[in-house]
């Protein structure tokens, strides 16, 4: 016998055992199961091109002038699709289970809730119609006990019959209620299962490395440091001065965040090393190392290493010595100065803060004076060489052009064809 209770009038069901709602699952398993065998066939399709394309970029097949003008791109697309092949067939294979598991749990258990929702009001009606029969024996008992000595007219209402349709509905209604979770605690085992494989192996399993994550920055860096030596080159070759010196020391800078940018995609898989090879080469100033030649006098390999680091630097150095000269020339007390000898002669009373201030509040000045424009072609490779004074500085010089141009021209039709 079922004990009546307040639960059983209700019109919303109760949770099952389980703690769950009785509900049919959604989702469509066919579509699913379709969904993801087209996922694991993509998967195939893209590890075979990526397969092609890499025998492709390395030169495995594929010759003429037509092939080599794409081989770089071919490089940097099979990379990323055979990531991409890796990502897809383990994830149509997690759907295609899933589907499976779909697919079962629905078959067992919306039988289960057509049952349970067809069921559920006679449920309702049962209860309540015992509810009304056990009032009606509790008023009768009531009026007995207060009126002993009043005959009650008629028989003492019975509960028997709507107890035993009470019974009958509950447990035709449990029939459904109560066996439902265990085919949806299967379901939800394997939707688990789904989840974490996919989670697996769109995150863990075949996760971007930080070189990939940072690409998108090394390649636009990459193209903006193109641009910028191109403009430095017009500079160089055209102008003389205060804005041809800095133009040497944005090249410098720029030369090595190059190399930086080529190793970082050399490390992600996009770069080679012929790439990363004329990058170091372009921040190797030949010209400069020439005048080494010069330093026969300086005693000791030591004293030769520090003299060929200076060289390396002499871009630097040389802005840096005319800047002073141009701040020394209009602020005569700026800087402290020194003799020959190295002794101090004046102390300037002004500290560094002070002075880096008048560097940054001149800078524009120093740069819009004394510079001059040359139209001679032989002038402007020679100011591209670094005004050569000596044979081996000339031939130095020569390298370094050489480099600068292989390093920043081959690279602007490709770009001018990708904007276009």
């Amino acid at each position: 016998m079922t004990e009546n209770s307040f639960i059983y009038s209700r019109e919303e069901m109760p949770s099952t055992p389980g703690r769950r709602r009785v509900r049919k699952i959604e989702g469509d398993p066919g579509a699913i199961s379709a969904r993801a065998a087209d996922i694991e066939s993509l998967g195939d399709k893209m590890a075979r091109a990526a397969a092609t394309l890499e025998r492709f970029a390395d030169g495995t097949v594929g010759r003429g002038e037509s092939f080599e003008a794409v081989r770089e791109q071919a490089k940097e697309v099979y990379e990323d699709l055979q990531t991409a092949a890796r990502r897809y067939r383990p994830s149509g294979t997690a759907l295609a289970a899933y589907a499976t598991a779909l697919s079962s749990v629905q078959a067992d258990s919306d039988w289960r809730v057509d049952g349970a929702n067809r069921t559920w009001p006679e449920v309702n009606e049962a209860s309540r119609a015992l509810s009304g029969a056990e009032a009606d024996q509790h008023e009768f008992d009531t009026q007995e006990r207060l009126h002993p000595d009043v005959e009650q007219t008629g028989t003492r209402p019975s509960t028997a019959g709507a107890q035993a349709a009470f019974d009958a509905a509950v447990s035709s209604w449990e029939a459904y209620w109560g066996t439902y979770d265990a085919p949806v605690e299967t379901w939800e085992s394997a939707y688990d299962t789904a989840v974490n494989s996919l989670e697996r192996t769109n995150a863990d399993g075949v996760s971007d490395s930080f070189w990939d994550n940072s690409m998108p920055f090394v390649e636009g860096m990459l193209t903006v440091l193109m641009w910028v030596g191109v403009a430095l080159l017009i500079v160089a070759f055209f102008v003389t001065g205060p804005l041809a010196l800095l133009a040497g020391v944005l090249a410098a800078v720029a030369g090595v965040l190059t190399l930086l940018g080529e190793i970082s995609r050399l490390a992600a898989g996009r770069g080679s090393w012929a790439d990363v090879g004329l990058a170091a080469l372009g921040v190797i100033p030949f010209g400069r190392l020439a005048r080494l030649a010069s330093l026969g006098d300086v005693a000791g390999l030591g004293n030769r290493i520090l003299g060929g680091i200076r060289i390396a630097g002499d871009e630097f150095v040389e802005y840096g010595s005319d800047f002073t000269q141009f701040l020394n020339r209009k602020m005569p007390d700026l800087f402290s100065r020194f003799n020959d000898a190295g002794e101090m002669i004046y102390r300037s009373p002004h500290g560094l803060n002070s002075q880096n201030l008048m560097r940054l509040v001149n800078t524009p000045g120093y740069l819009l004076q004394n510079n001059s424009v040359t139209t001679d072609i032989a002038q402007g490779f020679l100011n591209l060489m670094g005004n050569p004074t000596t044979r081996g500085e000339f031939a130095g010089g020569l390298v370094d052009v050489y480099v600068t141009i292989a390093d920043t021209i081959p690279d602007i039709p490709q770009m001018l064809g990708a904007q276009s």
